[in-house]
């Protein structure tokens, strides 16, 4: 299928490739899946069988999460256990809508600063207290407060002002300026909403020990081990978005960590785990193959594999260079070499899935080593004796951080761009280690992912106000960018906001921040084929409430 094809059967809606074991051959044309009304994504069984209430889960993540209080923790990973353990006032599904949470409804304000949630009634948290509109106040108000610390959720409430109690069931929340993304914001877990008890009583301990409303309680953290939880069994106040009512399935679920690949991996085929994250790419095909195993294959909506360039430093502060970096990666080879096949190539700063995605960017840079050759000459970058090009004595060559997340393409992607004589100074270290020297501006390349369902992640990525210790790490300050950005963020209408995002796609790309390499497919799944309601959201996060063990008639 061609990217046109999957842009057009896809729009809006994260890239999917389910590898079922029994439809690998036939899942091309509809990339295997069933996506229901409601907007979620099922792992379609074959054969015919019933859900049996019961048993467990035990998950092999690749990290362990810092803490568990969505309020601080930055961390993907956390995300993945807090989904359980907290609900959002809204949830929005595959299909990209919004749908009802512990807010039953929601209005906004002419001018877009107001939003008022009418919340549901009945509702309680884990400790027996009651969820109500001081309760939404206090969980916002907590991600605000300094002396939270929060390591990403504040940036989700962009510029929130307060939270007015109307009434038990309604609250409002203020704003000092419009801002387009709040739903989207309050469907993760980095805004569910916790016990304002659990965390008064101690902000430390909160940390791990997790009070909210959801499906699972928090049971028990074993540091280095496992994180435990067990059924909710007065839950009966789900989404609608999801296919029963009432207590989960599954009595427990229990998170085990793994960092290394292969350990993961065997940690599934010897049965000590049941579902896994982030599978061997070159494994993936195998596992389909199997007649015990699933694998649920996607790709993140947000920024894609990228290698930021520092315009700050030469010689990547030459715009010649950086163009010239773009056209001569070839990433259909990467893809197919480096990645096994398993993803599909990027080309700007979003991922295709992405609402306001640009597909404007796909022609920027083709692969093109004869251009990038003539680019370079052009800005009198000239071959020297050993292949390697010069400009007024210095050297053409950068250096890029090269970390785990990189290995798969970093020798690839050196030889391809010394074939138009740039050379690449490879530097080892791990992930914090090329965080801290790319935003230190030390060197000229790092590579970075980052999950968003939103366009609004961009602000973090290229404003200007972020060079100095944030994550704008192609140093690239420019007013119109910035206003743009700003604009983004504040604009309601749907079809001027598309516009907004495309123009600061193609500025980005027109002044080369970056180098797309392809879709990020990190939270791609093998599990058990015994398991039914699989579900993975629009950022690809593990949803189980709808999951069970298949009991054979």
């Amino acid at each position: 299928m061609s990217s046109s094809q999957k842009e057009s059967d896809l729009a809006g809606l994260p890239h999917r490739l389910s590898l079922h074991r029994r439809r690998l051959l036939q899942m091309a044309a509809a990339s295997g899946l069933a996506v229901a009304g409601s907007g979620l994504l099922s792992i379609e069984h074959s054969s015919a069988q019933d859900a049996a209430a019961g048993g467990e889960i035990i998950v092999g993540l690749n990290l362990e999460p810092d803490n568990l209080d969505p309020a601080v923790t930055p961390f993907a990973v956390s995300h993945w256990v807090m989904m359980n353990i907290y609900d959002t006032l809204v949830w929005r599904g595959v299909d990209g809508q919004f749908y009802p949470g512990l807010a039953e409804s929601w209005e906004a304000s002419e001018d877009g600063t107001v939003y008022t949630f009418k919340l549901k009634e009945g509702v309680m948290f884990h400790d027996g207290t009651p969820f109500n509109a001081e309760a939404v106040k206090f969980s916002l108000d907590h991600v605000v407060d300094p002396e939270t610390h929060s390591g990403f959720a504040s940036s989700l409430l962009g510029p929130y002002d307060r939270t007015e109690v109307i009434d038990d069931l309604t609250a409002e929340v203020h704003f000092t300026a419009p801002y387009a993304p709040l739903l989207d914001s309050l469907s993760q877990a980095f805004l569910g909403i916790v016990s304002p008890t659990a965390v008064q009583a101690d902000r430390e301990a909160f940390l791990r020990n997790p009070v909210g409303t959801g499906f699972m309680k928090f049971s028990e953290w074993a540091q280095q081990d496992h994180i435990t939880l067990t059924r909710n069994e007065d839950y009966n106040w789900g989404s609608p978005l999801f296919e029963h009512t009432g207590p989960a399935h599954l009595e427990k679920v229990t998170f085990r960590f793994y960092q290394d690949s292969p350990t993961r991996l065997a940690a599934l085929e010897a049965g000590d785990v049941n579902l896994i994250q982030s599978p061997l790419y070159n494994e993936m095909q195998r596992l389909a193959d199997s007649d015990e195993l699933d694998v649920n294959q996607v790709m993140n909506p947000g920024l894609p594999v990228v290698l930021f360039l520092n315009t700050a430093l030469a010689p990547t502060d030459d715009l010649a260079v950086r163009k010239a970096i773009n056209l001569a990666l070839d990433r259909e080879l990467i893809v197919m070499t480096g990645m096994f096949g398993v993803t599909e190539p990027a080309y700007g700063p979003l991922w295709k899935s992405t609402p306001y995605y640009s597909a404007a960017v796909e022609s920027l840079y083709p692969f093109d080593p004869e251009l990038a050759k003539q680019t370079l000459e052009d800005a009198g970058w000239i071959e020297g004796g050993d292949g390697i090009r010069e400009k007024d004595g210095q050297r053409l060559s950068f250096s890029l951080t090269a970390t785990d997340f990189t290995s798969p393409f970093d020798e690839l992607s050196q030889s391809l761009w010394k074939d138009v004589g740039i050379e690449v100074d490879l530097q080892q270290m791990d992930v914090a280690a090329s965080y801290e020297a790319i935003t230190n501006g030390t060197v000229n390349s790092a590579p970075q992912a980052w999950v968003s369902s939103d366009p609004v992640v961009l602000t973090n990525l290229f404003h200007s106000s972020n060079i100095d210790g944030g994550f704008a790490w192609s140093k690239f300050s420019d007013p119109h960018l910035d206003e743009l950005l700003e604009a983004g963020e504040r604009t309601i209408d749907d079809e001027e906001r598309g516009a907004i995002y495309a123009e600061i796609q193609q500025i980005v790309m027109d002044n080369a921040l970056l180098v797309p390499y392809y879709g990020n497919p990190e939270a791609s799944t093998a599990f058990e084929s015994s398991y039914q309601g699989i579900k993975q959201d629009f950022r690809n996060y593990l949803w189980l409430y709808d999951t069970s063990l298949a009991s054979s008639n």
